[in-house]
């Protein structure tokens, strides 16, 4: 819209300039003869050294410069009869003292699709009546253009130029042609911003729902104040909301209901077990029971958005992190802290411990140690977390972060596990409008990096 907007006032303006009427000034031969056969005695009675400082005092309407060279590269070949008469005029003024006159038109002051005034006789033949006599002091007064510049060279080969001065035009009354460019510029610049934020509006609003929608699983209104079509646009979106909710709503429910089903089963079968004599047998059977519970758990809580859900309230996350870690040490596991003692944070407190939880888990199960380093600035906070493992390799990060997905099927079978870890502290960090990372470095174990604001 911008660039139309300039292309318009760009072809106003070419109009403008195209169809302009330039300004013809004349002014009478004699007259002007005068002038300068009056200048060009006075400067050439001059020593050759003041002739160039004299030629600045001598006329207020003229523009008269003295140089030893020729002022200009034109000539007066091509002159029109009434130029052969103004020079004659001089000419016969001047008598011996100067060599050579001559005059012709230098154009118009302006720009103009004209540079010069050209006249035409009608018929030709007028014109060898006409001839290149002196006009005589009876005769009565001839306009010529004032466009025209007389160049006389004395006898000591020296030259003077004489032109009317270029009119200048200042203050408000050189803008005046430009106004109307200007106010219709104006006002179709205003009558389109107007016009762009009642279109772009909409679209802020459906923007800032559907990031709403990647930190919630609540049903998210889209105003539809605006235009028609955008009212459409969101109507369409609340009902794909509608459809995606009613979705994850039976899912969820059909998950509960099995979940409910297997903690029954897995009651029943912990009963049965604490009735074992064998001591081996009753503690092999108890601790499968006692992972099936916890993956059970582990896997409702993930599809019900548990992780993600909570009350935002201000957290002193560096407290957290270090009961985490205190809590890791205690279990006999190699586990550090560094950064401050206190750092303000607004967000879900349970969702974070058992985001945080999980990277320190995996930290010591992998990587048999767990650094845990905390930087806050300004806007943002930097939690990452070191471990001595061999990493997970760059072009399969994006498969690990997958539900009930574990790489190492091999050495993963000894730990407990639903391969729900990463896909967990994911759902939680993107719910705090936050970003994780992960890096492996040779023989150096693999940092995990998560960035939240503030």
């Amino acid at each position: 819209m911008v660039l139309s907007l300039i292309v318009i006032q760009a072809q106003a303006a070419f109009q403008v300039w195209l169809f302009a009427e330039p300004e013809v000034r004349l002014t009478g031969a004699r007259w002007l003869a005068e002038q300068t056969s009056q200048i060009a005695t006075e400067i050439f009675s001059q020593p050759v050294a003041e002739r160039a400082a004299k030629s600045k005092q001598l006329s207020s309407r003229l523009s008269v410069t003295w140089s030893k060279e020729r002022p200009t590269n034109k000539s007066d070949k091509s002159q029109e009869p009434i130029f052969a008469r103004l020079g004659a005029t001089i000419k016969t003024m001047l008598g011996q003292n100067i060599r050579t006159v001559e005059v012709y038109d230098a154009g118009f002051s302006v720009v103009a699709p004209f540079e010069s005034l050209k006249t035409k006789l009608e018929p030709p033949s007028i014109g060898l009546s006409l001839g290149s006599w002196p006009l005589t002091s009876g005769e009565p007064e001839t306009l010529v253009p004032a466009s025209l510049r007389i160049i006389v060279q004395g006898v000591d080969s020296s030259w003077i130029s004489v032109s009317f001065a270029e009119p200048t035009v200042s203050g408000f009354n050189s803008f005046v042609p430009l106004l109307p460019l200007i106010g219709g510029g104006l006002i179709i610049a205003a009558i389109s911003t107007l016009l762009t934020r009642r279109i772009v509006a909409p679209l802020d609003r459906l923007v800032e729902a559907a990031d709403q929608i990647g930190k919630t699983r609540d049903f998210v209104a889209v105003s539809d104040q605006g235009l028609h079509e955008f009212g459409v646009v969101a109507r369409a979106f609340e009902d794909m909301q509608r459809r995606l909710l009613l979705f994850v709503k039976e899912r969820t429910q059909m998950l509960a209901a099995i979940s409910h089903d297997l903690r029954t089963s897995l009651t029943r079968m912990r009963i049965s077990a604490e009735q074992f004599d064998n001591d081996d047998d009753r503690n092999g059977i108890m601790s499968e029971i006692d992972d099936m519970t916890a993956m059970v758990d582990t896997t409702l809580a993930f599809a019900s958005g548990e992780a993600s859900e909570g009350t935002t309230q201000p957290i002193d996350l560096a407290a957290l992190l270090i009961s985490l870690v205190d809590e890791a040490a205690d279990k006999g596991h190699d586990c550090s802290y560094a950064g401050p003692d206190h750092v303000e944070f607004t967000g879900r407190l349970i969702p974070l411990k058992r985001a945080f939880r999980n990277l320190i888990d995996n930290a010591v199960k992998y990587g048999l140690a767990a650094r845990v380093s905390l930087e806050a600035s300004s806007g943002q906070v930097e939690v990452s977390i070191s471990d001595n493992g061999p990493g997970i390799p760059e072009h399969r990060l994006e498969e690990a972060m997958a539900p009930f997905r574990r790489l190492d099927q091999a050495r993963s079978a000894k730990i407990p596990g639903t391969g729900l870890g990463l896909t967990i502290v994911r759902d939680v960090i993107l719910s705090h409008g936050g970003s994780i990372s992960f890096k492996t470095q040779d023989d150096r174990g693999f940092t995990a990096t998560v960035l939240l604001p503030k």
